[in-house]
């Protein structure tokens, strides 16, 4: 039980006695799950002084003579929850013993939706083996019975339940606990711009002095010099320097030329293609302009006035400390992780959505399931969360519903089901309506009033989210597509691998310009600064989990089928897949929405 549980239940006791009532252990459990115990405790005292026959022993049989309408309605749905659960456990033992064969430890038993677990590890993560049930539990609660109160009173005889998708015993864990979260970074209110010359060079030199701060952090670099000393050397000399890539090419033979700025000024560096550390070959091949790296070498001083060239021997980037250790929740909740739902889209896939929501209500599956999404406290959706109007070319054609205000509305009807225990982030993306570039602010609220009335934190693009103690990153991902088109290897079908090289950087969009327009306010939002626990974007439609140094990565997906639009960039969507990460284990469980049994 928790803390907070066990002071209340000391306070009715407390009330109790002070009142000379005593009560049985079932009727004290059935005041502690009232919408608020210690107020509700006032009137059952206050109606038991009118009953006659109560002589201050407290039972279920003294409460059911109370006339208050609202705790007689309480009283009703208990009862009723209490007979389902003692069903369920019954099916469930059936189940198990059938069952006993497979090895519970190592595999999943999934319901109505496949599942596949993974864990975070410095390896490859390999889903575990999804097992079907054997028994199909849905199939025995269909043709269960369920009585009512008032049938068990007349004697008569009950109505089998309507359908096997019920949140039978649905106790969600997460409903016992109150949310804790803080919002660590977000830039809404903060993206000031004239769209002058100085404000790029505002943002230029923030990144600058931003990454090198953090390289700055790692022992092997606190001998680098700036670059104007280095090019006042006469004499070849051994050197190391800091420097954000100004320009980068191949030469005839096979080597990287490239050059190095810093605050004092810019040098030339040679990095040969055939250096025999393979490590260093890697992140040579996926040097990118605007990156900032460091380079140990050899500096030949210039002739007859010529600038004078570093050949390097040894290059590396930020990266994340080898010994980074993630913070971990105290409690045993989840976190799923959304984006690209596209509400308003022609391909918007409704009906998985449907079936995310039902799954939150505990409404399918069996136990495991249930189980699974009891403990899920918390949900960030990840940018496209409407279709948007004009975003692309003849987008019209793609629109089922073709105003934005009306995309919303409908958004905050579909997002009102998830159970109200469960804190929702909105960040939005690129067809959101905010600024196409990044960051972004939060939505408008005159767009998404009727979701903040809901209770959903409507946030900006990137932000940083505290949820019991661990720190989600979250970025659309707007820049994913320019690194898969600029690094080697990369591939919009891996985007795990493109957000490690994110990580790498320090950066979320690497690369000035190219198709992703970044705005020039004097303060860069897309350092990473702070090293997130969980590393969440969206935008490429494409479902992937991983991890890099015990960070754990998720692309989210969508629930939008393949659009023309895509197909044209080649991307074939994994629509209804939905992360789910245990905040204490970082567990991942992707709940595949399309997978029936």
């Amino acid at each position: 039980m928790k803390a907070d549980n066990r002071q209340e239940k000391r306070i009715i006791l407390n009330k109790l006695v002070e009142s000379g009532i005593n009560v049985t252990p079932s009727t004290l459990d059935f005041i502690l799950k009232m919408d608020d115990p210690i107020k509700d405790l006032n009137s059952i005292i206050k109606e038991t002084s009118f009953i006659p026959t109560f002589n201050g022993h407290l039972t279920q049989d003294i409460l059911k003579k109370i006339s208050d309408e609202k705790i007689q309605k309480i009283l009703k749905r208990t009862i009723i929850e209490d007979n389902l659960f003692t069903l369920e456990q019954e099916l469930n033992t059936k189940d198990i013993s059938i069952d006993n064969k497979t090895t519970y430890d190592n595999k999943r038993e999934v319901g109505e939706m496949q599942l596949h677990v993974s864990e975070v590890s410095e390896n490859p993560i390999i889903p575990e083996n999804v097992v079907k049930s054997k028994l199909q539990i849905s199939q025995d609660i269909e043709h269960a019975i369920i009585p009512s109160n008032s049938d068990l009173k007349n004697n008569k005889k009950a109505k089998p339940i309507e359908s096997a998708k019920t949140s039978f015993g649905f106790r969600p864990i997460a409903k016992e606990f109150s949310s804790n979260y803080k919002i660590l970074k977000d830039p809404t209110g903060k993206l000031y711009t004239s769209g002058e010359y100085e404000d790029f060079y505002d943002l230029t030199l923030d990144k600058f002095n931003k990454l090198q701060n953090l390289m700055k952090k790692r022992s092997e670099v606190h001998s680098a010099n700036n670059i104007k000393n280095i090019t006042r050397l006469t004499n070849k000399s051994d050197i190391s320097a800091i420097g954000m890539v100004k320009d980068i090419r191949t030469t005839k033979n096979g080597n990287y030329f490239l050059v190095l700025e810093d605050l004092t000024g810019t040098i030339s560096v040679i990095i040969r293609k055939n250096l025999e550390n393979q490590d260093n070959s890697k992140i040579i091949e996926r040097i990118i302009s605007d990156q900032l790296i460091y380079v140990e070498g050899a500096y030949n001083p210039g002739e007859k006035g010529n600038n004078g060239v570093v050949y390097a021997n040894y290059v590396s980037k930020i990266d994340i400390p080898t010994d980074h250790q993630p913070n971990r929740s105290q409690e045993p909740l989840s976190i799923a992780l959304i984006s690209d739902v596209h509400i308003g889209s022609r391909e918007f896939e409704e009906s998985l959505w449907n079936k995310f929501i039902d799954f939150l209500n505990g409404k399918v599956g069996n136990k495991n399931l249930r189980e699974i999404a009891g403990k899920i406290k918390y949900i960030i959706i990840n940018g496209d969360l409407v279709d948007g109007i004009g975003v692309y070319p003849n987008q019209q054609d793609d629109l089922v519903i073709s105003n934005i205000y009306n995309q919303f509305k409908k958004a905050s009807e579909l997002i009102s089901k998830i159970p109200p225990y469960i804190k929702i982030f909105y960040s939005p993306g690129n067809h959101d309506p905010v600024r196409t570039a990044i960051p972004r602010p939060a939505v408008s609220k005159k767009y998404c009033e009727e979701l903040l009335n809901i209770g959903v934190e409507c946030i900006g693009n990137p932000s940083l989210i505290q949820t019991d103690g661990v720190n989600t990153l979250v970025f659309h991902g707007d820049s994913l597509f320019d690194m898969n088109m600029l690094i080697p290897e990369l591939d919009n079908n891996k985007p795990v691998d493109t957000m490690k090289e994110m990580l790498i950087c320090r950066h979320l969009a690497p690369i000035y310009g190219k198709k992703t327009q970044i705005a020039p306010t004097n303060k860069d939002w897309l350092v990473i600064d702070k090293i997130p626990d969980i590393f969440h974007t969206g935008h490429i439609h494409i479902n992937g989990i991983g991890q890099y140094r015990n960070i754990f990565l998720v692309n989210s997906g969508c629930f939008q089928a393949q659009t023309d639009y895509m197909k044209s960039f080649g991307i074939n969507p994994t629509p209804g897949i939905v992360p789910i990460v245990e905040l204490d284990t970082f567990r991942c469980v992707e709940l595949d929405l399309k997978k029936n049994n």
